[in-house]
């Protein structure tokens, strides 16, 4: 709906449901009113968090990096796997963070939760491919999560209890041009449920917490300055049980950071300086052995962005100081204390790219150059950049880009399901930076006056100089530990193509994608012979989304994937020699677990919804159809028997209840 009548006034009607209204000098125009929660910005797809309001709440918590992973092009995980995989890349290869400031562990124990408290942000950003000459270093996508809003005129907020976790965030207005933003969340797990949190008689003892702290100050329209914060952790524990050790787990991250956004005369210029860590701690006792690997990250870090005209140009400069794993041995086993040493570098990339309008397509081309000097030398790289743009009318556009990239950050370790026994390392130290070569062809059409958006694309990564990581714990323990003898260093592809269908108008939205993705590596010189799947491939995957609001008290939501499942390696047989069980192998990840299935449902009732004042009960049902779900494989070990059998999640339906309300 559109008007143009600058003098027009009247009084304004709006249903609740999605119809507006408006009269104008006895004239009354009435249009369907967009509800969707998904936008389109520069080629990525932006959720807006009031999405979180009407989707199914697992353990009380509408999770963001959940439902990134129902965008097309993003890979379903299991509940084991806390990682985002984009276009068939590692987790580790793609940029998570908050309004630009990268975060190196995004997720809490075992995937369930990422650390990001919906309420605190306006949206999340999500770019599939780093293909601007402004993307970072890193060879995936990014995944960005966005404050921001107006001040608020008096002090509310919102908040959310639950008898699993409780979250909440408070606005205040500091004066007349700054306000206050708060927010906190915490999982009590073990208050209620601890008889639930057993793992093969394993009694797990399990708590997180969240805090985001924002101030902004906006003395003018030209001007915005604003200062965050973020710390959040886990603390988890296994005690004594069929394997007969104590594990502990703790891991968390902090940021900090102060921006500064200005815009005038056609300039638009942000700066940001900040510092952001991770440190991991993990610990294995048993009777004999006690096992410790300790590691961290941190990086203090400048950004700068500038755009005016057809020029963009920037400044990305950080310092990184890393102390990958060291692992710390101690018992009947020789006592070991073995380290890759801590390192340092420097990385600074300065960036720059124009755009040429053409008759009915736009030409742009960037190019990054990056210095990365470590305390062993140092190396260059210089990334470009090229898209043209096609606007094939008023409602369809179709891209071509092609860039390539260097990544100098490397993630690895022996589990990647949301464990600190995850670490990052640089290259320089024993190991080449990755480096990918990209393609792709992305289009998007609008239909039915708008309500209806299809779009998708296809895409072809090129990937050298991967990393995988062979080793195990045991490797501590009964073997001298080098970082560099448990990696191998090979290649890879990523293929595909996706599609997804939204719609933005109505009492019913939401978006249907699907997804057709191969990732291939490929490890010469090892035991790994040939191309093999990733661990994280799956060829085919169904996702759907959809929120339902029949009355302005009930509204509904719904999430549905069906996936292909991932690969994995088959123990052909196993035998116990001197109590220890010796495995023989088929071919790596030559077998597929069974397709991955589930269905999330949930239920808002509003108890009331007057002066922005809203409180209700919310509904919901994690895997409500009760799929059983294979995680792994595994030997299963107790007295009276040694088998191979699945791993499934521990329930098959998970049920939850929260209340909530805002002020």
């Amino acid at each position: 709906m559109a008007c143009s009548a600058a003098t027009a006034h009247g009084a304004v009607a709006a249903d609740s449901v999605d119809t507006l209204s408006q009269t104008l000098r006895g004239v009354s125009v009435s249009g369907r009113r967009v509800r969707s929660y998904l936008g389109s910005e520069g080629g990525a797809s932006v959720v807006s968090m009031k999405l979180m309001d009407e989707m199914p709440r697992i353990l009380g918590n509408a999770d963001p990096m959940r439902y990134a992973q129902m965008l097309p092009g993003v890979q379903t995980n299991a509940e084991y796997d806390a990682g985002l995989h984009i276009r068939g890349s590692e987790s580790s290869h793609n940029q998570v963070a908050i309004d630009g400031v990268p975060l190196y562990n995004a997720a809490h124990l075992l995937g369930f939760f990422s650390v990001f408290n919906p309420t605190h942000f306006s949206s999340m950003k999500l770019s599939e491919t780093a293909s601007a000459p402004s993307a970072p270093n890193r060879l995936g996508g990014i995944l960005n999560m966005r404050t921001g809003g107006d001040r608020p005129q008096t002090a509310g907020g919102d908040a959310a209890v639950g008898p699993m976790s409780s979250q909440g965030t408070l606005r205040v207005p500091t004066g007349k041009r700054s306000w206050l933003t708060a927010s906190a969340r915490a999982a009590y797990l073990n208050l209620l449920y601890s008889q639930w949190l057993e793992i093969d008689g394993t009694a797990v003892d399990y708590f997180f917490h969240d805090y985001n702290l924002n101030w902004t100050w906006q003395p003018d329209g030209r001007n915005r300055v604003w200062i965050e914060a973020y710390y959040g952790g886990d603390n988890a524990g296994l005690g004594e049980g069929t394997y007969g050790m104590n594990t502990s787990l703790k891991w968390g991250n902090a940021m900090a950071a102060a921006h500064w956004l200005h815009r005038s005369d056609g300039l638009t210029l942000r700066q940001s300086l900040y510092f952001t860590a991770s440190r991991s701690r993990f610990a294995l006792d048993q009777t004999t052995v006690s096992v410790r690997l300790p590691s961290s990250i941190a990086d203090i870090g400048y950004k700068m962005e500038a755009a005016w005209g057809r020029w963009e140009a920037g400044i990305d400069a950080a310092g990184h100081f890393i102390r990958p794993q060291e692992p710390q041995v101690s018992g009947d086993v020789a006592s070991v204390s073995s380290s890759a040493g801590r390192q340092r570098a420097l990385e600074v990339a300065a960036w720059a790219g124009y755009s040429l309008p053409l008759r009915s397509a736009t030409l742009s081309a960037g190019l990054r150059p990056t210095l990365y000097a470590t305390t062993r030398g140092s190396s260059f790289s210089a990334d470009p950049t090229v898209a043209l743009a096609w606007r094939l009318s008023p409602g369809a556009g179709l891209k071509l880009s092609a860039w390539a990239r260097h990544q100098y950050l490397i993630k690895t370790g022996f589990s990647d399901i949301g464990l600190p026994t995850e670490f990052w390392f640089s290259a320089g130290y024993g190991q080449r930076a990755q480096r990918s070569l990209n393609a792709s062809a992305d289009f998007e059409v609008y239909l039915g006056r708008r309500a209806w958006r299809l779009s998708g694309g296809v895409y072809y990564k090129r990937l050298y100089h991967q990393v995988e990581y062979r080793g195990n714990v045991f490797d501590f323990v009964y073997s001298d530990y080098s970082l560099d003898n448990t990696l191998l260093a090979g290649d890879g592809h990523n293929y595909g193509l996706t599609l997804m269908l939204e719609r933005r108008k109505g009492r019913i939205t939401g978006w249907i994608s699907y997804a057709f993705t191969r990732a291939w590596r490929q490890f010469p010189g090892s035991e790994l012979q040939g191309w093999y799947p990733a661990n994280h491939d799956r060829p085919h995957e169904l996702n759907a989304v959809a929120t339902f609001r029949p009355s302005a008290r009930w509204s509904f939501g719904a999430s549905l994937v069906a996936a292909s499942g991932t690969p994995f390696t088959r123990v052909r047989r196993f035998y116990v020699l001197s109590d220890h069980i010796i495995a023989e192998y088929g071919p790596h990840n030559g077998e597929r677990l069974s397709p991955y299935v589930r269905l999330d449902l949930s239920v808002n009732y509003d108890f009331r919804t007057r002066g922005g004042r809203r409180s209700g009960v919310n509904l919901s049902l994690y895997n409500a159809i009760a799929h059983d779900n294979v995680l792994f494989y595994r030997i299963k070990v107790n007295e009276y028997e040694y088998a191979y059998r699945p791993f499934a999640f521990a329930l098959r339906v998970l049920p939850s209840v929260n209340y909530y309300f805002s002020f």
